[in-house]
C-alpha cells in the first residue's frame, strides 16, 4: 500500500484528545503525527479513535469463529480490528483438531478457549460432560500449537492452579472464570499467573459485597484485569455502575458473541446446545441460562459513553488500548507512531461511519 495522510478533526488516543492532526500511513504503519491538516490528506469525517480489540469472541453474521473466519469479518465490519476467536467447551481431542484447522481472518491473531476447564456448578452455557480436569500432556498439546493466546479456567477443580502456572509460563494468558472459587483460590491462582477474570458477574456467584467470592475478592483486589459486557442484559446497569466507581481503570470490554450476533431472533446453536434468542437475547432453549450475547464492539463502545457517562478516553482505554496491552499486541490498540493504521471514524453520537484496517478501507 502506498503512503496515505488522513486528516482527523478530532483524534482519542489512549493519552487523550488530540484536534486537527495529520497522520501518514505508509504499509499499513502510522509514520507520522502533526498537527494541522496537510493539503493532501484524505478528510475524516468525524471523531476518529483506534480500532477495538475484543479478547473475547464466539462468532457472529451466522459464523462460529471456531471453524470459519467469516465470523471475525462480520465483527471486522463493526470495528473489531484485532480479536480472539474464542472456542466452546468440547472434548480436548476435538478442541485440537479444531485449533489445527482454523484458518485465522485478517484481524485474529489468536485463539481464546473459553473452556473445558470449568465448573460444573457455573458452567452455563457449556455442555456439563464437556467439561474436564486439566492433563498435562493436553496442555503442552494446547501450548504447541502456538495459536492459544488465551484460556479460561475455574481455578478450584483438579490441577487447574499447576495448569495456570504452566500455561501463564508459555505465554498463554489466564482467566479466572465460570468459577466457584473463593479468596485463598483465587489468591493462588493469581500467584501462579493469573491475569484476568472472564465476564465478571457472570459464571460466577453475584454477592459481591462478599470478599469471599470471586466477584466480591477481585472487586475489593485491584490485581486483576476484568471483562465486562455492556449489553443490558449480563449485567444489570446499577452493578456495572458500582464496576466503574470500583475498578474503572481494570475493566476491558468484550462482546462475548455467540455465532448468532447479527442474525433475527430465532432458533439457534452455540456448540452443541439448542439455543432461542427473543429481542437480541440468547438463552438457552427451555432454561433462563445466557447464551453468549449478540452485541457487537462498537455498539458496547456507544452504551460505555452514553449510558454509563465513560469518558470517551477511558473508553478507548476500555475497547482497545487495555485489552491490546494485555495480549502483548504492542502494535495495535492506539493511535501512535509505529502501531498499525487501524482505526476508526464515529459521528457525533458514536454511531460507527467507517473501518480502516492497517490503512485500507474495509468494505
Amino acid at each position: 500500500m502506498a503512503l496515505v495522510k488522513f486528516f482527523a478533526p478530532l483524534m482519542i488516543t489512549s493519552s487523550g484528545t488530540r484536534k486537527e492532526s495529520t497522520f501518514t500511513v505508509d504499509k499499513g504503519l502510522i509514520t507520522d503525527i502533526s498537527h494541522g491538516r496537510a493539503p493532501d490528506a484524505i478528510e475524516l469525517s468525524g471523531t476518529v479513535i483506534p480500532g477495538f480489540v475484543d479478547i473475547h469472541c464466539h462468532g457472529g453474521g451466522g459464523y462460529d469463529n471456531s471453524v470459519d473466519p467469516r465470523g471475525a469479518e462480520f465483527h471486522l465490519k463493526h470495528g473489531t480490528t484485532t480479536m480472539l476467536a474464542s472456542f466452546v467447551s468440547e472434548p480436548i481431542d476435538s478442541i485440537l483438531s479444531k485449533i489445527s484447522k482454523l484458518e485465522f481472518a485478517r484481524n485474529v491473531v489468536g485463539i481464546h478457549l473459553e473452556g473445558p476447564y470449568l465448573s460444573h456448578a457455573h458452567c452455563g452455557a457449556h455442555k456439563p460432560e464437556y467439561l474436564s480436569v486439566p492433563k498435562s500432556s493436553d496442555l503442552a498439546k494446547i501450548v504447541e500449537t502456538g495459536k492459544v493466546r488465551h484460556i479460561t479456567i475455574a481455578p478450584e477443580i483438579e490441577g487447574a492452579l499447576e495448569a495456570i502456572k504452566y500455561l501463564s509460563s508459555n505465554a498463554v494468558v489466564v482467566a479466572i472464570g465460570h468459577s466457584a472459587a473463593t479468596t485463598d483460590t483465587v489468591k493462588q491462582a493469581i500467584n501462579n499467573g493469573a491475569t484476568i477474570v472472564t465476564h465478571l458477574y457472570n459464571g460466577m456467584k453475584k454477592d459481591y459485597s462478599d470478599t469471599n467470592t470471586l466477584a466480591g475478592f477481585v472487586l475489593s483486589d485491584p490485581t486483576l484485569a476484568l471483562e465486562v459486557i455492556l449489553d443490558g442484559v449480563h449485567v444489570p446497569h446499577n452493578v456495572l455502575q458500582d464496576f466503574i466507581a470500583k475498578a474503572s481503570d481494570r475493566l476491558i470490554g468484550i462482546t462475548d458473541a455467540a455465532p448468532f450476533a447479527g442474525k433475527p431472533d430465532g432458533e439457534y446453536a452455540l456448540g452443541e446446545l439448542p439455543v432461542l434468542v427473543v429481542d437480541g437475547v440468547a438463552r438457552l432453549k427451555g432454561g433462563t441460562a445466557l447464551a453468549g450475547s449478540t452485541l457487537t464492539m462498537d455498539r458496547a463502545f456507544a452504551t460505555a459513553i452514553k449510558d454509563f457517562a465513560i469518558n470517551a478516553v477511558d473508553a478507548v482505554a476500555m475497547y482497545c488500548t487495555r485489552p491490546a496491552a494485555l495480549l502483548g499486541e504492542t502494535s495495535v490498540g492506539d493511535i501512535a507512531l509505529g502501531k498499525k493504521a487501524n482505526f476508526l471514524v464515529m459521528d457525533d453520537g458514536w454511531k460507527l461511519q467507517q473501518v480502516y484496517f492497517e490503512g485500507a478501507l474495509v468494505s
